[in-house]
C-alpha cells in the first residue's frame, strides 16, 4: 500500500490521498501525460485519440507504441461500479473489434483525432515523439498490420484504487493469455502544500505456485478405453 509521510514541523504525519474530482480529471491526466504510467517493459507510448469509436462503444484512449503495437486504455474511478468487472468486458470488446482490421482501417478510425492533434498520420504522430528520430515507417506500418491481424495489443486499465476482484481477474487473464499485455495501474493523488504529487503503481496479482504432485500413472496411456476394477487409476490420473 502506498504511504506518504510529511514532516509538518511537529513530527511526521501520514498524508491521506485527496483523489480526483471526477473521472474526467484522471482521464485527462493520462491523456496528456501517458509517460506517468508504469507499464511493463517501459514502452514509448503515444496517445492518438480520446473517446475513439470502436464498434458500438468508445475507447477512453487509443494509442500506439513505437514498436507498432496498438494500446487501448480504459480509465475508471474505483467507486464506479464498472471498475470491478465491466471494465474488463469493455476493453476486451474493443480489442476484439480491432483484431483483424487493416492498417488503413486503423488509420481511418483515428484520422479525425490525429488531425486535431496536429498530425497527418499515426506514423507522423509517433515520429514527432521520437527523441532519436529512429522510426522506420515501413517496418512500423508492417508491425501495426501484424499486430492487428493477430490481436496482439496492450490493454491498460487505470484507476485511483484497485478493487481486489479486478486484480484477481486481470491476474488470471495475464496468466492464460499470450497475445495480450495487460497492465493494471493505480494513480494516487496527494496535495502536499501547494504541490500535487502523483504516485502511480502497476498492480500485479499474487501468483501461487502449486507443488508438483509427483504422481505417475499406474497404467500406460493408450488411445483405447479399458475397464478396471475400482477407482485407483482414475484418482491417480487426476
Amino acid at each position: 500500500m502506498t504511504a506518504i509521510w510529511r514532516d509538518d514541523g511537529k513530527g511526521w504525519r501520514l498524508e491521506a490521498p485527496t483523489g480526483f474530482n471526477d473521472e474526467a480529471s484522471l482521464h485527462t491526466l493520462v491523456e496528456q501525460s501517458p509517460q506517468v504510467l508504469p507499464l511493463s517493459g517501459s514502452p514509448a507510448l503515444v496517445v492518438l485519440g480520446r473517446e475513439v469509436r470502436l464498434g458500438n462503444g468508445f475507447a477512453d484512449l487509443l494509442g500506439i507504441e513505437d514498436t507498432g503495437r496498438p494500446v487501448i486504455i480504459e480509465v475508471k474511478l474505483a467507486h464506479n461500479s464498472e471498475a470491478r468487472r465491466a471494465v474488463v468486458t469493455q476493453i476486451l470488446t474493443y480489442a476484439a473489434y480491432l483484431r483483424g482490421i487493416s492498417c488503413e482501417d486503423f488509420e481511418s478510425l483515428l484520422v479525425r483525432h490525429i488531425r486535431e492533434r496536429g498530425f497527418e498520420s499515426v506514423a507522423d504522430a509517433v515520429r514527432a515523439h521520437d527523441q532519436v528520430a529512429s522510426l522506420d515507417v515501413v517496418s512500423f506500418s508492417e508491425n501495426i498490420s501484424a499486430n492487428l491481424a493477430h490481436g496482439s495489443f496492450r490493454l491498460v486499465i487505470v484507476l485511483d484504487e484497485s478493487p481486489a476482484e479486478l486484480v484477481q481477474l486481470v491476474g488470471y487473464l495475464e496468466a492464460v493469455t499470450d497475445g495480450l499485455v495487460i497492465d493494471l495501474v493505480t494513480i494516487s493523488k496527494y496535495d502536499v502544500g501547494e504541490s500535487a504529487i502523483l504516485v502511480p503503481q502497476r498492480i500485479d496479482a499474487e501468483r501461487h505456485e502449486l507443488p508438483a504432485l509427483g504422481i505417475r500413472p499406474t497404467t500406460e496411456i493408450t488411445d483405447q478405453g479399458y475397464l478396471v476394477e475400482g477407482a485407483d487409476d482414475f484418482v491417480a490420473a487426476i
